[in-house]
């Protein structure tokens, strides 16, 4: 067979290329409208849910679940409790809250549930045989101060326990602490070295502000006559400058409840402790200096100083506690975040929103 010429070669190519050219065109057109202008079998195809994803939301609605943790159900009762458990906690009324804002509360309240599924699901699945699980503590501590089995059984009820689930709910919480502490425990461990930087390079940790150890006479307005108050107070003072003991007067006279018994005994204070005006009444004076008598919004003070001392910075050993556990707490929130990222990761998890939200 005789071979074309060159220029006859690239014309035939030439067409070839045109004509796949307009064949793909055509095909482009025809997604573009299957896709964006027409209900075409592609878009048809797209936009039809699969049978799984049918059977899926079927089964949540009638099961009444709204998310799914490693195939776990998280059941709409269980979410319901939980969003009134947080409410309570806040002082909220859930039937005062808007439905958006509602919506935005079970969407907080989901996701905490999720990660403590997450949490039971790896606790329960990697290990957990080793872990001891004693719910004995958490189970007096839940029933400190409760004697009487009906009352118990009503607060349990309040709570969304049947009695005879309270030991198993105690036990998986005990194993799920423990598995959390066990798998965090490398991540936690505060080095001697972070503790001397932080001391450096944060001096506020460790600078103890200026504070005063007083005691006071204290006279409520509460339920007395204009004026009563520090009538009564004036009068403690005259007997204080005839010569009487102020401890002695203190407890005669105070109605600070918490003082009183010790003669009017404050402790250490700072500034940032008390209210303006008994600070700026106070912190001027000198060691046993007694101040004028003098009103705050609750009542009427006499104040005796018994001892100052001065802003300082404290040595590394007088705060190396407290250092280590502002550490070792920021490391555990860490350790917490990218365990929880962790398990999230690995995990297969699904929600229904719209069964999660109200209308």
């Amino acid at each position: 067979m005789r071979a074309l010429p060159p220029d006859r070669e690239d014309q035939a190519g030439k067409r070839t290329f045109r004509w796949r050219f307009f064949l793909y065109a055509i095909a482009l057109l025809y997604l573009l409208g299957d896709l964006y202008l027409f209900q075409g079998p592609l878009r048809t195809r797209l936009a039809k849910p699969s049978e799984n994803e049918v059977s899926a939301k079927a089964l949540a609605l009638r099961e009444g679940i709204v998310a799914t943790v490693n195939g776990h159900p998280i059941r709409r009762e269980e979410l319901d409790r939980a969003v009134g458990e947080y409410c309570l906690k806040r002082g909220l009324f859930p039937e005062e809250i808007p439905a958006k804002r509602m919506n935005s509360i079970r969407v907080l309240v989901i996701n905490e549930l999720v990660v403590d599924r997450l949490i039971w699901f790896y606790s329960r699945h990697h290990e957990a045989s080793a872990l001891p699980a004693d719910a004995s503590p958490a189970l007096n501590g839940f029933r400190r101060g409760i004697t009487d089995p009906a009352d118990f059984s009503e607060l349990l009820a309040g709570q969304g326990f049947e009695p005879g689930r309270l030991d198993t709910f105690l036990q998986n919480q005990s194993v799920q602490r423990q598995w959390i502490e066990r798998v965090i425990a490398g991540s936690i461990v505060v080095r001697e070295e972070e503790i001397e930087q932080r001391y450096e390079e944060e001096p506020e940790v460790s600078t103890v502000p200026e504070r005063i150890r007083a005691r006071h006479i204290f006279i409520a307005n509460l339920g007395k006559e204009k004026g009563e108050a520090e009538r009564l107070l004036r009068a403690a003072a005259r007997r204080l400058d005839a010569g009487e003991d102020f401890g002695k007067i203190a407890a005669e006279l105070s109605e600070d409840s918490r003082s009183r018994a010790a003669g009017g005994e404050l402790g250490w204070f700072t500034r940032e402790r008390m209210d303006k005006t008994f600070v700026s009444a106070v912190f001027d004076l000198d060691s046993s200096e007694v101040s004028q008598p003098f009103a705050t919004p609750i009542g009427w003070h006499l104040v005796e100083v018994l001892e100052r001392k001065p802003q300082a910075r404290v040595s590394l050993e007088e705060v190396r506690k407290e250092i280590t556990a502002v550490i070792e707490a920021e490391k555990r929130q860490s350790a917490l975040d990218s365990l929880i990222d962790s398990l999230k990761r690995k995990a297969t998890i699904r929600y229904f929103p719209e069964f999660i939200w109200v209308e």
